[in-house]
């Protein structure tokens, strides 16, 4: 596809809601705006989003895709299919797969809850 791992975490927050505020798209990933803010601005120069001002709170930026970013959700359908062709044919364990999903899920309850105190 031609994005790095955290630019396709942000793609895939766009293509669910497009025109987001940048403090919802730092919450939705569980990342903070110095974190997200330099991501975005490498996004905007591979023209994948555009940033603006908010013309209602010129404190809030709103990002949007641009076409060739919305485009990159075809490309991307087809991610979770090539990884359920690996474990099948590599024979990866999916008891261990499913151990890790299990996991990280845990981890991120426990980075939610440690946000918001």
């Amino acid at each position: 596809m031609g994005v790095t791992y955290p630019q396709y975490l942000v793609l895939m927050v766009l293509w669910e809601e497009n025109n987001l505020p940048v403090k919802q798209i730092t919450e939705k990933l569980l990342l903070n705006t110095n974190t997200v803010s330099p991501l975005l601005k490498r996004m905007e120069k591979l023209a994948l989003i555009q940033r603006q001002r908010c013309p209602n709170d010129e404190r809030s930026v709103i990002v949007q895709l641009t076409e060739k970013g919305a485009l990159l959700k075809n490309k991307a359908q087809c991610i979770p299919e090539n990884l359920l062709k690996i474990l099948v044919t590599e024979n990866i364990n999916l008891e261990e797969v499913l151990q890790l999903k299990g996991l990280l899920n845990q981890w991120i309850e426990i980075l939610k809850e440690n946000d918001n105190h």
